[in-house]
C-alpha cells in the first residue's frame, strides 16, 4: 500500500502526516470522522516518528456497509499488513480505538511496541445487552458527534443558538441512520468478547472525565481485565480531545512512544492460534 494514497478498491487510504525518519506510528480515526482529524496532533508532534493516518470506510458520510466485509479490527489488520513494514505504535480514536483494541486482542498478528486509545467505547462482559444499553450507547454517541461538530464550528458556535446547534447534531445523526447506529452499537457490544487480558502491548487509554464513551465504571472494568492498559481520565477533555488538546498531548505521547520497545510475538501469550 502506498503512503499518501487515496482510498483504493479496498476502501482504505494512507496519508503521511509527518516527515520524520523514525519508527512508524499509525493513526485510526473514529466513526463519522476523517484521517484529517490527526493533522493537529501531527502539527504539534515533537518526535521523529513517522506518523501516518489511515482513511477507513467508517469515515464521515459512509453507508455502513463495511461491516459486511469485516470488523473494525479486521479492517485495521488488513491495512497494517499492506503497509509492508513494522508498525511501532497505533493510535485510535473512538471506533478507531475499538479497532485498535480488537487488533491488539487478535492472536498472532503484530509486534507493536505501544498503543494509545482515545475515548474508546468499551462494554464490560458483565454489562447486559438489552434495550437500555442501546439507549445509553445512542445517547453517548450523540455526545461524541456533538463534540466533533462543536470543535469543527470553532468560534462560530459562540454566536449560535442552542436549538440550532442541536438541529445540526440531529441532522448528522439522521445521516448515520438507524442502520448505521445499529452497526455501531454492535461494535460496542462486541468489545465485551475481546480477550483484553491477553494483550501484552503497553496501552495508554485517555478519556475525558465527562465523556460517556467510557464512564469510570467501565474504565475500571477495562483496567481490571487488561493489565497492559493504563487508563487516565482528564477533567477538561471532551470526546474529540485529540483535536482540541492536540498540543497538550503531543509531548506526552511522543515520550510514551519513545520509551516503548516492541513486545516479541508470543511473549506471555497463552492464546491458541490454530
Amino acid at each position: 500500500m502506498n503512503v499518501d494514497a487515496s482510498p483504493t478498491a479496498d476502501d482504505v487510504g494512507v496519508h503521511r502526516l509527518t516527515g520524520g525518519s523514525g519508527p512508524l506510528v499509525v493513526a485510526v480515526h473514529g466513526a463519522e470522522g476523517s484521517w484529517r482529524e490527526w493533522e493537529p496532533l501531527a502539527a504539534a508532534w515533537p518526535g521523529q516518528h513517522r506518523l501516518i493516518a489511515l482513511d477507513l470506510p467508517w469515515r464521515a458520510g459512509n453507508d455502513y456497509g463495511w461491516d459486511r466485509q469485516g470488523t473494525p479490527g479486521q479492517w485495521l489488520r488488513g491495512a497494517v499488513d499492506r503497509l509492508g513494514e513494522p508498525v511501532h505504535a497505533v493510535l485510535g480514536h473512538s471506533l478507531g480505538g475499538n479497532a485498535v483494541l480488537e487488533w491488539l486482542c487478535a492472536p498472532g498478528g503484530h509486534d507493536a511496541a505501544a498503543a494509545v486509545l482515545f475515548a474508546p467505547f468499551y462494554r464490560p462482559v458483565t454489562d447486559v445487552v438489552d434495550a437500555a444499553l442501546e439507549r445509553e450507547f445512542r445517547a453517548a454517541f450523540r455526545v461524541a458527534v456533538a463534540d466533533g461538530i462543536r470543535i469543527a464550528l470553532s468560534t462560530r458556535i459562540q454566536q449560535m443558538d442552542e436549538w440550532l446547534f442541536e438541529s445540526i447534531v440531529d441532522t448528522a445523526l439522521n445521516r448515520v441512520g438507524e442502520h448505521g447506529l445499529g452497526v455501531l452499537f454492535d461494535q460496542f457490544v462486541a468489545t465485551g468478547s475481546f480477550d483484553v487480558a491477553a494483550v501484552r502491548v503497553p496501552t495508554r487509554v485517555l478519556v475525558g472525565e465527562t465523556d460517556p464513551a467510557l464512564i469510570t465504571r467501565r474504565g475500571a472494568a477495562l483496567a481490571a481485565a487488561m493489565p497492559a492498559a493504563d487508563i487516565s481520565y482528564r477533567p477538561d477533555y471532551g470526546h474529540c480531545f485529540h483535536i482540541s488538546h492536540a498540543d497538550r498531548i503531543a509531548d506526552e505521547l511522543a515520550a510514551f512512544l519513545a520509551d516503548a520497545t516492541p513486545v516479541p510475538l508470543g511473549a506471555g501469550d497463552q492464546r491458541r492460534t490454530a
